[in-house]
């Protein structure tokens, strides 16, 4: 018999139904087994119960999942600022973590997530299913197949018109537009680029909602390559930008949405003939990180989505908070 992994998901009264969708997940993956849900709210774990016929066990505290020494692994849907300490805590009672995106607030947090998974010797992981959408997916086969030639500029974009809610409209929780789609947008950015980051020029307001937090954001990366990334996140366009635009010596693309059925565009030289081509989308997955990481704690497999590789986001993040209280661009890093 296959061995399968026990595990807990960790907050499940998150925004969007995310946890019972994490759980879900589980339940489908090859190699893992859903044992328990935990919660902090009451309301929260009664939904929990009758969702799931009353046959898991759920849990009030993340103390009560680590007293179960059948529980191998924990996943983490919680607020941003509870993911360092939570995944520190599982890691070091011996439990594998993957964690929802943002990794963390800050890279002091990822290094001390990282030392705590190589101490333990367990997997540490984040949830970047976004790595797996069709648009993305998409603008990384146009860059791959050299149609674009040189990329020296990536416009990403998201950008809607809605109040912010829950605790992702709190500073205090790590809400905001950077730590919610930046995280997925730089995450992008490192995949899509081979180089090295190095300069972060951001500005960030708050505009329209009662708020504490951004509401609008521009962020400019900077490359060692010479290519920029800019992102554009916001809560208050009322018409939303283009999701990608991206520029390179040969030709030019351009996504519009994240709707798989819409084809990108590309402008581009076919034999020195300008060309306009329409581009299927790459279908998506979001199984793969629960695959990934099933494989990893069962067969030994290299994850995907390596934590070392993830800090890089988290630096630019760190970076753009700072470059935007001073106004001004910062190397990546500075202090």
């Amino acid at each position: 018999m296959p061995s399968h992994i026990c595990c807990v998901v960790v907050g499940y009264g998150s925004a969007y139904n995310w946890g019972h969708r994490h759980a879900e997940w589980v339940e489908q993956t090859e190699g893992l087994s859903l044992h328990g849900i935990c919660d902090t709210d009451a309301e929260a774990r009664k939904r929990a119960a009758v969702a799931f016929g009353g046959r898991l066990r759920i849990f009030s505290h993340l103390d009560q999942v680590l007293e179960d020494d059948a529980v191998e692994m924990v996943a983490l849907v919680t607020p941003h600022d509870t993911h360092a300490p939570l995944a520190i805590k599982a890691l070091r009672a011996g439990r594998h973590v993957l964690t929802e995106k943002v990794m963390c607030l800050n890279t002091a947090e990822a290094d001390a997530m990282i030392r705590a998974a190589m101490e333990s010797g367990k997997a540490l992981s984040v949830f970047h299913n976004r790595r797996w959408d069709s648009d993305f997916l998409t603008v990384k086969k146009a860059m791959d197949s050299g149609m674009l030639g040189d990329v020296f500029l990536i416009e990403s974009c998201v950008t809607n018109y809605e109040k912010p809610f829950g605790w992702r409209a709190e500073k205090r929780h790590g809400g905001g537009q950077l730590y919610d789609w930046g995280a997925h947008l730089f995450d992008h950015a490192v995949q899509l680029i081979d180089a090295k980051p190095v300069t972060v020029f951001a500005e960030l307001q708050t505009r329209v909602w009662d708020v504490d937090v951004d509401t609008f954001a521009k962020v400019i990366v900077r490359f060692d390559n010479g290519c920029l990334f800019e992102a554009d996140l916001g809560n208050v366009h009322q018409i939303s930008k283009p999701r990608w635009h991206v520029f390179g010596e040969k030709g030019t693309l351009v996504k519009r949405t994240f709707d798989p059925e819409e084809k990108a565009s590309v402008k581009t030289s076919l034999h020195d003939i300008a060309t306009t081509l329409r581009i299927d989308s790459v279908p998506g997955d979001w199984t793969v990180p629960y695959k990934n990481f099933s494989d990893r704690v069962n067969k030994g497999a290299n994850l995907i989505v390596k934590p070392e590789n993830v800090r890089k986001s988290i630096a630019i993040i760190e970076t753009a908070f700072k470059s935007a209280a001073l106004g001004q661009s910062l190397p990546i890093g500075s202090s």
